[in-house]
């Protein structure tokens, strides 16, 4: 199989190869395409799907997602809701989209939040309280920003990954204080179970079944929605009854399997997922008999992840070793190694951060040429007038 996708890739960039400077991020788009469908089918529709785009990052395959009716999305940074807004004003330019911005905002966050929803007439903005304090304090804010009837708040619940939000008997302790705030409403609950994993069903439903009591505590016109869950343990939300029989909409929001990586092999086996990124890379030296080196350091690939950190596409015989910031240095276990000057594709431990490594991008489809595109939201941008409008 991997053979052949590396002929395939090979087949794809052609003679274009002389011309290509590495490395370079690939994707697929007919394997996005094959992932989006896979994962609707597995969700049970498009409507409960909320794709995370920090995957993502750039406008041609978010546009191709709301092209075929996935309206709703979840991002991290005002870099990527900038970038949701922009391409739904294109492509529903009289439609609505639903953007949540899944990271408690600062206040300098916020009115950038704010000034993107008044330039983008269609905007459905929610944003997220990390507790009982930090929603008080967006009330305050909104308050002096002037307030925004198209912003809503949810609560971020902590369902024991400890990094954000606030444990659920926290929140019901706080009840008065959410139905306190004058300049925003109070929309429904985010719970990130990030620590869960494919298997770990118990852990997750412990977490549902305290996100549901809370729901359950909170007025109706509260929780309308709740969204949980990232690509590895999105099927254990799906099916909770809890979440699921509620009176509020439940969406699930993975985002890494639109293109996939070597981390989330469980749900790309259990979806029959396809792997869509590559980074293409060339050996640069070769320092010993077992010894090759590529252009693909931690500034071209998953700087997060410990090595081997990728695997060399059609090279089972290769094993990527702990990288410097230019070079990954390669085992040769045995038999024969690519040659000086050659390309070969590399797939990523970590998709996420790869692609936030790039401003541009080659597009394929199978065995051929797709063009060249931007990946808009990558890096980050350093003051709120850099950002769009």
């Amino acid at each position: 199989m991997d053979t052949d996708r590396l002929s395939e890739l090979e087949a794809a960039l052609g003679d274009r190869v002389d011309d290509l400077l590495t490395p370079a991020l690939v994707i697929d788009l007919d394997a996005v395409e094959h992932n989006a469908k896979a994962i609707v089918e597995r969700v049970g529709g498009r409507k409960r799907w909320r794709p995370h785009i920090k995957t993502i990052k750039q406008s041609s395959i978010i546009k191709m997602l709301m092209r075929k009716g996935v309206g709703q999305l979840k991002c991290a940074t005002l870099d990527e809701l900038a970038l949701v807004l922009d391409v739904a004003e294109r492509v529903h330019p009289e439609g609505e989209v639903d953007a949540m911005l899944a990271y408690p905002p600062s206040r300098t966050v916020l009115r950038g939040v704010k000034n993107l929803i008044d330039f983008n007439e269609g905007a459905h903005v929610r944003i997220v309280a990390d507790s009982p304090e930090h929603l008080e304090a967006i009330d305050g804010w909104l308050g002096e920003l002037g307030g925004s009837p198209r912003l809503e708040v949810m609560l971020e619940v902590d369902t024991g990954m400890h990094r954000t939000g606030t444990s659920p008997e926290a929140w019901q302790a706080a009840l008065e204080r959410v139905n306190a705030t004058a300049n925003i409403r109070v929309c429904g609950l985010h719970g990130y179970e990030g620590h869960v994993e494919w298997t770990d069903r118990e852990q997750a439903f412990a977490g549902y079944d305290a996100l549901v009591s809370l729901a359950q505590a909170l007025p109706a016109k509260s929780v309308s929605l709740i969204v949980t869950s990232g690509s590895h343990g999105f099927v254990h939300a799906i099916e909770h009854e809890g979440l699921a029989g509620g009176k509020w909409t439940h969406q699930v929001s993975p985002g890494t399997i639109v293109l996939s990586d070597l981390r989330s092999h469980a749900p790309a086996e259990a979806l029959q997922l396809r792997q869509a990124a590559f980074v293409a890379s060339r050996v640069v030296s070769q320092p010993g008999e077992d010894r090759v080196t590529l252009d693909a350091g931690s500034k071209a690939i998953n700087p997060d992840r410990p090595a081997p950190g990728c695997k060399v596409l059609g090279w089972a015989n290769l094993e990527p070793l702990t990288p410097s910031e230019e070079h990954l240095p390669l085992r040769v276990k045995k038999g024969e190694r690519p040659d000086r000057g050659s390309m070969v594709f590399l797939v990523p431990d970590h998709v996420c951060t790869t692609v936030n490594l790039y401003r541009r991008v080659l597009y394929v489809r199978g065995d051929a040429w797709a063009g060249i595109g931007d990946v808009e939201a990558m890096s980050r941008t350093l003051k709120l007038s850099d950002n769009r409008p």
